[in-house]
């Protein structure tokens, strides 16, 4: 049986800085889901913000409880801290 191996994930962000830019843009930010983990969502903006201090949400419980991570995902309206990335 071969080895799992990591997964690499790109997440494409909506961004804006009224002072460098003329009006909001996607930027795109590489995440590694390690080997036989699953990620969710805010976990993967967790790493993200690691790269880019600059980035904001909004997030509380980490339990799908409060709400406050509600985000369009894929689209979608949903939570960051239950959402799965390998599951969209």
């Amino acid at each position: 049986m071969a080895a799992a191996e990591d997964k690499i994930i790109t997440l494409s962000i909506y961004r804006y800085d009224p002072d460098k830019d003329e009006k909001p843009v996607m930027k795109n930010y590489d995440v590694t889901v390690p080997a036989g983990t699953d990620m969710m969502v805010l976990s993967a903006l967790n790493k993200v913000k690691e790269q880019e201090p600059s980035l904001s949400y909004r997030h509380s419980c980490r339990e799908g409880v409060c709400g406050s991570d509600g985000m369009n995902i894929n689209g979608k309206n949903g939570l960051a801290c239950v959402t799965s990335v390998l599951s969209l």
